[in-house]
């Protein structure tokens, strides 16, 4: 891991870059492909995008324009501007001239794709940071080696040896990485001298001369053609850095401030947490930090929700209280001022709870910034890996991107709770209106079993009235039941995902053969085989297909006609064992407009109330359970409609 000192502000980026970018980013849509071209060809906004969002394994096969374009596009403009904005007074330029890197990171890329290289791009990148990693402008930090550096963007390993190896013999360089040939080579390329450099690049690289030469050529003219960035208006005078410090600038205070606010707003508390997960590295924060909240109950507990397992969720486990006398993580709370809390070879000391939370964040302490996050306190945990303070400038930094974070989250949370507030008043009025119903709906359904109960007693001795007034009894229960349930938060009830056929055609045919068929002179004849076993489809899903088919035979029937409902046990279809269901009528026929596609949602020509959507929801409802539907009809002759559904044991 590279020191927790270590930020990606302790190199500037090149000033037209900078300003360049800064300009793209003032129109409402950014061209984020030229801002991407631009990065790329600046070594500290480049090692900087790559540190703070490294790659992913086989990411920077897209090109390194299109890998920088996503992470700029992530960051988000506003973001993107508040940290330019930070860059004026910390760390230095490095300190090659401005065109050097640039020369040596093209000259790099072209010799790779004559050489066939696999990986151009990070030829390119070890031709552009080489002189990064041997600039004195790393100013508060030691400079870290090349090999972390690269490891934390997401690099091989060989890049780190072509920035830190130089002014290897060729002899040396025959049997080392090919990398290394290609930067060396690029890195004589870019000498004053270069063209009398040609021949030992020319071996080098397995090049002609002339390639060479050519090659060398065209790296000039792109980079003397403004390749690198869009033309802008030259000043009289070369713009002076500014002349205060970050935090004694009240004026780039204010436009960093208004610009992190505005690159949090509005934003769910995931983005936020993936957006500051970006903007850390960036800002300096490369372990990420912990944000505790205040709430009513007076505890400080993680603002964004903790992973289980994780640090911060072991600090919601202590539950630490801002009343806390001996915890410096409360006393900042508290006063608003920072503290900090580090190690001590002693034990726990007064605070057993910084203690635990120093050991859980893997450093030597950690030090506590408040945040100004609204009416209710607000801290941010930074690890960190010595005991020396905090410079005012880098606190500041980290306080105004920590505190824009923790007022979004503040707000999301917020309004969060708001809406949860008003859904629970309007479930609570809801309730109590389908109450007054279902209190209003059971007087009739009382009435109507209190008057089956009279006809069962008069008609004691007839045993099917018996039957029919018992499943009557049971339809007007479980009516009035879902009615007493309309009020409940509706929960999952496992059905059983089978039923035997025959028995729930019986029960049907019981309840709507009279209404249906019996009181319009129509025959209902039911043929099942015996042992039947179970059909792979809750019971109450058949029942709606069925019902819908038996109303649609009702209705299409004269009085003399007849319906006969068939169940064969084994069917074979594509490979699965199923059970077939048959409808067999002798009525008239579908009408040859809806016998083209009878499971069509089609307009009925029954009129009334008739939508045509009877055979389309019976469709819908078999393809849910992996079942099937068939439709032979005739004019005059009548329709059959075969039903095949998967047996339970074959489902």
């Amino acid at each position: 891991m590279l020191p927790a000192s270590f930020s990606a502000f302790e190199l500037q980026p090149l000033p037209d870059g900078a300003s360049t970018i800064l300009r793209l980013l003032a129109v409402q849509a950014p061209n984020w492909p030229e801002i991407a071209l631009v990065t790329a060809r600046d070594p500290a906004l480049s090692l900087a995008l790559l540190f703070a969002d490294p790659l992913r394994p086989g990411e920077l096969a897209d090109g390194l324009n299109s890998v920088l374009r996503r992470r700029l596009e992530h960051i988000g403009p506003d973001l993107l501007r508040a940290w330019l904005l930070g860059l004026g007074h910390v760390g230095e330029q490095g300190d090659e001239p401005t065109d050097t890197a640039l020369v040596r990171a093209e000259c790099a890329l072209h010799l790779a794709i004559e050489t066939g290289y696999p990986r151009p791009d990070e030829a390119y990148l070890a031709g552009l940071w080489r002189g990064l990693t041997r600039s004195s402008g790393w100013k508060r930090a030691p400079r870290p080696p090349a090999v972390e550096l690269v490891a934390a963007c997401g690099l091989p390993p060989t890049l780190a040896d072509a920035l830190e190896t130089g002014g290897l013999m060729d002899e040396q360089l025959e049997s080392a990485h090919p990398l290394l040939a290609l930067i060396e080579a690029a890195e004589r390329l870019t000498a004053a001298d270069w063209q009398e450099q040609a021949d030992k690049v020319a071996r080098l690289s397995g090049l002609e001369r002339a390639t060479v030469l050519s090659l060398r050529t065209d790296v000039g003219y792109i980079v003397s053609g403004h390749a690198v960035f869009p033309a802008i208006p030259t000043p009289a005078t070369p713009p002076a850095r500014p002349s205060l410090r970050l935090a004694e600038d009240p004026y780039r205070c204010a436009g960093m401030l208004g610009l992190l606010t505005a690159a949090f707003v509005d934003l769910d508390g995931p983005t936020i947490h993936e957006r500051l997960a970006i903007a850390g590295p960036l800002f300096g924060l490369h372990t990420p930090p912990i944000l505790l909240g205040s709430g009513e109950d007076g505890l400080l507990q993680p603002m964004i929700a903790p992973a289980p397992g994780s640090v911060a969720g072991l600090i919601a486990e202590l539950r630490v209280r801002i009343d806390d006398e001996a915890s410096s993580i409360a006393l900042s709370a508290r006063s608003e001022h920072p503290t900090a809390y580090f190690l001590d070879e002693g034990g726990p000391g007064r605070s057993v709870i910084d203690w635990q939370v120093a050991r859980w964040l893997g450093h030597a302490g950690f030090h506590v910034l408040p945040l100004a996050s609204g009416p209710d306190a607000a801290v941010a945990l930074v690890g960190a890996s010595t005991t020396q303070p905090l410079d005012s400038e880098v606190r500041w930094r980290y306080a105004a991107l920590l505190g824009a974070a923790a007022r979004a989250l503040r707000n999301y949370n917020r309004q969060r709770n708001e809406i949860a507030a008003r859904e629970a008043v309007l479930q609570q009025r809801f309730r109590e209106h389908v109450r007054k119903v279902v209190h209003e709906a059971t007087n009739p359904l009382t009435v109507l079993k209190s008057r089956i109960g009279m006809l069962a007693q008069e008609r004691a001795d007839d045993m099917p009235l018996q039957d029919e007034m018992s499943l009557l009894n049971a339809e007007l229960d479980r009516i009035d039941n879902l009615l007493r349930s309309a009020a409940d938060v509706p929960t999952e009830v496992a059905e059983t995902r089978h039923c035997r056929v025959p028995e729930l055609l019986l029960d049907m045919r019981t309840l709507y053969g009279e209404p249906l068929f019996g009181s319009r002179g129509i025959q209902l004849e039911l043929r099942a085989a015996r042992d039947v076993p179970p059909a792979a489809i809750p019971a109450s899903a058949l029942k709606q297909v069925l019902l819908n088919l038996f109303r649609n035979a009702s209705e299409a029937l004269q009085p003399g006609q007849r319906l006969v409902v068939s169940v064969l046990p084994l069917v074979n279809v594509d490979g699965q064992n199923c059970l077939e269901i048959r409808f067999v009528d002798n009525g008239p026929g579908l009408p040859p407009e809806r016998a083209l596609h009878p499971t069509a949602a089609l307009p009925s020509s029954k009129g009334g109330g008739h939508q045509g959507l009877g055979l389309s929801v019976v469709r819908e409802i078999l393809a849910q359970w992996h079942a099937t539907l068939l439709c032979r009809t005739q004019m005059g002759t009548g329709t059959s409609f075969q039903i095949f559904v998967p047996l339970e044991q074959s489902a």
